[in-house]
């Protein structure tokens, strides 16, 4: 099992664990002012937590596209989902409590994001502009999940490849309105990634199975294909492997998109408003790669 998390002083700021496996505060800077030597130990960071937290940030939109930047080469554009693009910023993702008449918010299960991507995010930014009393967010580490499956699930894991699809998520979540599943289907992402990956920072295995995008199992029977997902989804649940957030205006999150798998409490706020912006990295560089067992990481240049 993965070591127990602990207190770390960096140059610029320290970080104290949350939990013993995921999360920690980021205390004594400013996220906004860290040089080139605070961000590359704000990367240490992020891939030694999971995901972190900081208060009163208040970050502008390219602020937050700056602390991006120094994870990925690129900013994503989100296909479907609202951006603040009218305002001159499409990299801005907005994160609103949105439902239809009879199913889950657009949030409300556990997900890596944009899975359905050959290249999915590599981490997002995540800063709070108005969200309501119980309307919190959470983590799953999904490094300590694939540490937790008995020997006999890794190995099957090891050697299954998951079908992701934007469109399937649409239908099968009912996400959002008819015009939403139409705009999701006139851009259709669809992908082919293995159940666990090597980090691209760390080589640690991940199980990178989110209850969003997976179609299925490629090359297995639905019947079969849908009680293994069902399995690796379940992880994400287990609660000594999460860690939960409780917004206040100005909070900043970063997290781990390939480590982590998150989910946002927005089911049952009533008509309370739930607002946030996420900016979120990426690379060409960055392909998600079955694990092999090498200790040495897959990518090193957004490490």
């Amino acid at each position: 099992m993965t070591a127990a998390l602990e207190v770390r002083d960096y140059s610029q700021f320290r970080v104290v664990p949350r939990t013993p496996v995921i999360g920690g505060w980021i205390e004594g800077c400013r996220l906004s002012e860290l040089n080139d030597v605070g961000r590359a130990d704000l990367r240490d960071a992020l891939w030694t937590y999971g995901a972190l937290f900081a208060r009163k940030q208040d970050l502008s939109f390219d602020q937050m596209k700056q602390v991006a930047l120094g994870f990925g080469d690129q900013l994503e554009k989100h296909t479907f989902a609202p951006t603040m693009a009218d305002e001159g910023h499409p990299e801005v993702m907005v994160v609103r409590r949105l439902k239809t008449d009879h199913a889950k918010s657009t949030t409300d299960l556990w997900h890596h994001d944009v899975t359905a991507r050959k290249h999915p995010n590599i981490m997002s930014v995540l800063q709070a502009a108005e969200v309501p009393f119980g309307a919190d967010t959470m983590w799953a580490s999904m490094t300590s999940a694939y540490d937790r499956l008995p020997e006999g699930l890794k190995l099957l894991f090891r050697n299954i490849e998951m079908e992701h699809d934007s469109l399937y998520l649409a239908m099968r979540h009912d996400f959002g309105d008819q015009a939403m599943i139409e705009k999701i289907a006139a851009n259709r992402e669809h992908s082919v990634h293995p159940a666990v990956v090597g980090h691209h920072a760390t080589g640690k295995p991940c199980l990178f199975v989110g209850n969003a995008y997976i179609q299925r199992i490629k090359g297995y029977e639905a019947e079969v294909s849908e009680a293994l997902i069902r399995i690796a989804n379940d992880m994400s649940k287990v609660p000594e492997l999460q860690v939960r957030h409780q917004w206040e205006p100005g909070d900043v999150a970063l997290w781990d998109n390939i480590g982590t798998t998150h989910y946002g409490v927005s089911g049952d706020v009533t008509s309370s408003n739930r607002l946030l912006h996420r900016v979120a990295a990426w690379s060409e560089s960055m392909v998600p790669t079955g694990w092999t067992g090498a200790d040495a990481p897959a990518l090193k240049a957004a490490a």
